[in-house]
């Protein structure tokens, strides 16, 4: 019989990438453009109404293969799925799952791809109960319980897919600046495969030199700068940032997370009874501290990625750690009262915080 498959989910660049994938897969290997045997109903056009785009799938559907011994039908980026629900039968939609119901002809194959689709109504678990191939694809959401993790998985494996090897400490950088929109970050790992060419290998710098300005990555630039202790680069990415539009109260929400993250940092590595760091320490951990401490985050970490974090955390002391927080409560009270120049109170918190004592 006919193959049938269905891929959906909100994630729209990687469903529309993975059903061109299978629209050469199903076509032998031929370009969906150059394949006399595939039938595309565009789903997606705006001058259809929903009611239209499934009557030309049922007349695809009811129409045997002409000129070829074989065909493939693709309903292509329908806006819609759950039009094809089966309650208005007056377009046909219950007749379309009633022949996706029922075992495809041999010289028929089914693709179908789009959005809106909801895996409780009676189209997908129909498709599921014929034994479709079915795909969900949806984008990786900051509050995920793996979300992190997620993003760094899918960061090496595209990454992989380029040719490149990639550096922890850039996968980290592109996993809090890009987000989980899956076209961004292939966009931009291809931009940066191509600038490092036949090195083969991604490091932290070339992300920063050719990665796109989004507010994302000059904010984390920004946070990262006042941990150095670099003002005058933490000031000039201020610039850039309130010039983007950035609300300053985000800004101290981001350098308050910062530097709690530092102070569990500071205590994670007490409860492990570190003293002295080097590249291989998290390399070097016994077993029994592992045991003794599953949820110790630096343990969760890659660890060059764990040593780089208490690098960072070492640089100010308990007493700064606890006066950089005030600091930032401070300028948070003055912007929300209005006490002064935004852009000076926020200049006057960079100098604070980066003054070395």
């Amino acid at each position: 019989m006919g193959k049938l498959w269905l891929i959906c989910g909100d994630d729209e660049f990687a469903v529309k990438e993975r059903a061109r994938a299978v629209a050469v897969e199903l076509g032998s290997g031929a370009a969906p453009e150059e394949n006399p045997a595939l039938e595309i109903v565009a789903g997606d056009s705006e001058e259809r109404r929903d009611d239209a785009i499934i009557g030309s799938f049922l007349e695809a559907l009811r129409t045997p293969p002409f000129l070829c011994d074989r065909k493939l039908i693709w309903l292509r980026h329908f806006r819609n799925l759950d039009a094809l629900c089966g309650k208005n039968e007056s377009v046909g939609a219950a007749e379309v799952t009633a022949i996706l119901s029922e075992p495809l002809p041999e010289e028929v194959s089914v693709l179908i791809d789009g959005f809106n689709c909801d895996q409780r109504k009676g189209f997908f678990k129909s498709l599921k109960s014929a034994g479709a191939e079915i795909e969900v694809l949806n984008a990786v959401r900051a509050g995920d319980r793996k979300a992190a993790d997620n993003r760094k998985y899918n960061i090496r494996e595209l990454a992989r897919e380029f040719g490149c090897e990639i550096a922890a400490d850039a996968v980290q950088f592109l996993s809090e600046t890009l987000g989980g929109d899956s076209g961004t970050l292939y966009h931009e790992l291809e931009k940066i495969c191509c600038y490092v060419g036949d090195v083969g290998r991604i490091t932290l710098a070339d992300c920063r030199a050719v990665g796109s300005r989004t507010p994302e990555t000059v904010s984390w630039e920004f946070t990262g700068a006042i941990v150095e202790r670099d003002a005058a680069r933490a000031l000039g990415l201020l610039n850039v940032l309130l010039k983007q539009g950035e609300a300053e109260i985000r800004l101290l929400a981001a350098l308050s997370g910062e530097f709690q993250k530092q102070i569990q940092t500071r205590l994670a590595l007490r409860q492990l009874n570190v003293r002295h760091l080097n590249p291989r320490t998290f390399d070097s951990i016994p077993d029994e501290l592992r045991e003794r401490y599953p949820d110790n985050p630096l343990l969760k970490m890659h660890p060059y990625r764990a040593f780089k974090t208490c690098e960072g955390a070492m640089r100010f002391s308990d007493a700064e750690l606890a006066r950089n927080l005030e600091l930032i409560r401070n300028a948070s009270r003055a912007l929300v009262s209005g006490g002064g120049d935004r852009r000076i109170i926020l200049e006057q918190l960079i100098l604070s915080l980066t003054v070395k004592r």
